[in-house]
C-alpha cells in the first residue's frame, strides 16, 4: 500500500511538472507575440533582446535602429531603401535574398531558401515565397519569407507568396503572419487554406492596409474562415 502512495505521489509531481513546461511554452510565444509590431502591410518590428525589422516600410520616425533587417524581396514596398537607411546603424546586419545583395549596403548577407543561419542568437531561415501561377512574383526569382526563431518560438513571416505545396514541410511554428490581401498574393480565402496546413498557436494576417492592396475586410474574413486562433493587430501597436 505504501509503494501505491509513492508511485501516485511521483506520477502527481511529474503531471505537475509537465504541466508547468505546458504553461511555460505558452507564455514564451504571449510573450513574443507582446514584442511584437505591425507597421502595416507586410512590415513588422520585433523588440526582443535584438531589434529585428522584417520589410520595413513606413516605418515611424520614432521607431529604435535596427540589430537585424530582414528583406523578403525587392519589390518597393518590402525593400525601402529610406527606411532601411533610417533604421540601419554601423552594426546593423541585413538578410536578404542573394539576387537583392547588390541593391543593399552595409552588412548584408544574402541567403537562399532552405538555408538557415544564426546571427547574434537568432536563427533565420529562408522559405520559398511566389506565385506558381502569376507572374509578380515568379519562383524563378529565388524570392524568400523567413522562419525566425527566438527563444524558441518559431515566427514564419511568408512574405509575398501564394498557396505553395511548400507550406505541407512547415512544422513547430509558433506564430504566422500570412498575406489576405488578393491579386499580388494570397487571398483571405487561400490564407486560410495556408493556417489550416500550417497550424499555428496563432495566426496574423497582413498585406493590406498599406495603400497597396487589401483592406480590414481581407482580415476580418480571413479569421471568419480560420478554424485556429487568429489576432488582428493595430497598425504601430505592439
Amino acid at each position: 500500500m505504501r509503494m501505491i502512495y509513492t508511485i501516485t505521489a511521483v506520477l502527481g509531481v511529474l503531471f505537475l511538472f509537465l504541466g508547468d513546461l505546458s504553461a511555460s511554452d505558452g507564455e514564451t510565444v504571449e510573450d513574443v507575440f507582446k514584442v511584437l509590431k505591425w507597421y502595416g502591410h507586410a512590415s513588422f518590428g520585433l523588440e526582443t533582446e535584438k531589434i529585428i525589422y522584417i520589410d520595413p516600410w513606413n516605418i515611424p520616425k520614432t521607431a529604435p535602429k535596427a540589430d537585424l533587417i530582414l528583406v523578403t524581396h525587392s519589390h518597393f514596398d518590402h525593400l525601402s531603401f529610406k527606411d532601411i537607411e533610417r533604421l540601419q546603424k554601423e552594426e546593423t546586419k541585413i538578410v536578404c535574398p542573394e539576387v537583392c545583395v547588390s541593391l543593399l549596403s552595409g552588412q548584408v548577407k544574402g541567403i537562399r531558401s532552405g538555408q538557415e543561419i544564426e546571427i547574434d542568437g537568432v536563427k533565420v531561415k529562408a522559405f520559398p515565397a511566389y506565385n506558381p501561377s502569376k507572374s509578380f512574383h515568379p519562383k524563378r526569382n529565388e524570392w524568400v519569407g523567413y522562419i525566425i526563431t527566438v527563444k524558441e518560438v518559431k515566427l514564419y513571416h511568408a512574405g509575398d507568396t501564394d498557396l505553395i505545396p511548400e507550406m505541407k514541410k512547415l512544422k513547430g511554428i509558433n506564430i504566422t503572419l500570412l498575406p489576405v490581401g488578393g491579386k499580388y498574393t494570397m487571398s483571405a480565402e487561400e490564407a486560410a487554406q495556408a493556417a489550416s496546413i500550417i497550424k499555428a498557436d496563432i495566426s496574423i494576417p497582413m498585406h493590406y492596409g498599406g495603400d497597396v492592396i487589401g483592406s480590414m475586410k481581407d482580415a476580418l474574413k480571413f479569421k471568419e474562415l480560420c478554424q485556429g486562433e487568429v489576432r488582428i493587430l493595430k497598425k504601430n501597436e505592439n
